[in-house]
């Protein structure tokens, strides 16, 4: 990957403690996230982007949504009809962004 895109990977996060006193920049706090590391879902194996990661650690929050609200004893039709919107929304996300089939492997193990 070019320098570019990886610097574009990081996170810069800049706080200033004080925002009234243009002098009082020296306050500020810089933080850098390492570019290299990936994040991890477990059972997938492959490697991820952060914008995949996100994909796939939602879905697989949405999952155990569904799954809870499935015995929830105030259980509405239309609140389930939006948990699976949402998750279909997510897969399509995930298969947008090259991780369908493991999107559908988490979709596969929570039958």
């Amino acid at each position: 990957m070019s320098t570019q895109s990886e610097s574009a990977d990081q996170e810069l996060i800049v706080t200033n403690a004080s925002e009234t006193n243009a002098s009082e920049s020296a306050d500020q706090e810089l933080i850098v996230t390492n570019a290299s590391e990936t994040d991890v879902i477990e059972g997938i194996d492959t490697k991820l982007t952060s914008l995949q990661y996100h994909h796939l650690s939602l879905l697989q929050r949405l999952i155990v949504l569904q799954n809870n609200y499935q015995v929830d004893p105030e259980f509405e039709n239309w609140k389930m009809d939006a948990i699976n919107k949402a998750i279909y929304s997510t897969l399509r996300d995930a298969i947008e962004e090259n991780v369908g089939e493991e999107a559908k492997e988490l979709l596969r193990k929570s039958e």
